[in-house]
C-alpha cells in the first residue's frame, strides 16, 4: 500500500485533527512516528521516528476541509525543514482526499 493508501486508512472517520510524523527508512519506504491527536482546527505532531528512519514531513488531516496546507502548516513546515506535508480529508464533502505537497526546490 503506498503512503496515500496509509493515510486513507489510518485516519478514515476522524473528526478532530491527528498527525504524526512521516518518516523514510533507508530503503525508501515509509513509516510513521507516533500519532497525535487534537481538537478539530490544529494539533501538535511529535517530530518523532521509528528507530532507524529519519524525519521526512509531517502529515495531518483537516476534518471536513480542504487537502490544501493553511499559512500555519507552511509555518510548521519551514520550521521543522520537512520535505514534505501531506493532508488528508476523512470526512464532510472532500472526504477520502489526499494531497502531499513537497518543499519548494524538491
Amino acid at each position: 500500500m503506498g503512503i496515500y493508501g496509509v493515510l486513507r486508512h489510518h485516519i478514515s472517520m476522524a473528526t478532530n485533527e491527528t498527525g504524526a510524523s512521516i518518516c523514510r527508512r533507508p530503503d525508501g519506504s515509509f513509516v510513521f512516528g507516533p500519532f497525535a491527536h487534537g481538537p478539530p482546527v490544529s494539533v501538535n505532531v511529535p517530530i518523532q521516528c521509528p528507530k532507524g528512519s529519519k524525519f521526512h514531513g509531517i502529515f495531518h488531516t483537516h476534518p471536513d476541509g480542504v487537502p490544501v496546507p493553511s499559512g500555519q502548516d507552511l509555518k510548521s513546515g519551514r520550521q521543522t525543514n520537512s520535505q514534505v506535508l501531506c493532508i488528508s480529508v476523512p470526512t464532510g464533502p472532500n472526504k477520502g482526499q489526499v494531497a502531499c505537497y513537497r518543499k519548494a526546490g524538491r
